[in-house]
C-alpha cells in the first residue's frame, strides 16, 4: 500500500507545475496511475486537500503557458485568451468534467498520444527554446 507522504506530494506537484499530466507525474513519482486516480477520488480531508492542490498546480502550469503564449503571440492570445470560449488542453481540466463534456474523440485525449507527448518532453529535458516550440505546436495542433 502506497501511502500519501508530504514528500511524495511535493514530488507530483512539482511534475505538475513542470508542466506534466497529473497521473504522469504521480506514475515519475513512484505512484501508479490507479492509485493515484484512486486518491483524487477520496473523500476525506487529507484527500480533498491533496485534490486541491493538484488543481491549483495545473492552473500554475496552464498559466504559465498562457503568459508564454500572450508574449510569444499577443494577437494569438487576444483571440483566444481571456473572456472567450476555451478549448482545455488534454488532461488539464478534464478531471473536473465528464468524459462526454470533453469530447473523448480527440486524439490529444488519447492515453497513448499523451504518453508520446509526455515521453518528448522528457526526451527534450530542460531545454527552453524546444520545449517552447513542442508547446506551440501543441497550442496551433489545438486550434
Amino acid at each position: 500500500m502506497i501511502r500519501l507522504t508530504e514528500a511524495l506530494e511535493r514530488n507530483i506537484l512539482a511534475y505538475i507545475r513542470a508542466g506534466g499530466f497529473p497521473h504522469v507525474a504521480a506514475e515519475a513519482a513512484g505512484v501508479p496511475s490507479e492509485v493515484f486516480h484512486e486518491w483524487m477520488n477520496r473523500p476525506t480531508r487529507r484527500f480533498r486537500r491533496f485534490r486541491r492542490a493538484v488543481r491549483q498546480a495545473q492552473a500554475q502550469a496552464r498559466l504559465r503557458v498562457e503568459i508564454a503564449v500572450m508574449e510569444a503571440k499577443p494577437l494569438d492570445w487576444l483571440k483566444s485568451g481571456p473572456g472567450k470560449p476555451q478549448v482545455n488542453p488534454p488532461g488539464w481540466t478534464a478531471a473536473a468534467r465528464s468524459p462526454a463534456e470533453v469530447g473523448t474523440s480527440s486524439l490529444l485525449l488519447d492515453p497513448r498520444m499523451q504518453r508520446l507527448l509526455s515521453l518528448l518532453l522528457d526526451v527534450i529535458g530542460e531545454q527552453p527554446p524546444l520545449r517552447e516550440q513542442l508547446q506551440q505546436l501543441l497550442v496551433d495542433f489545438g486550434e
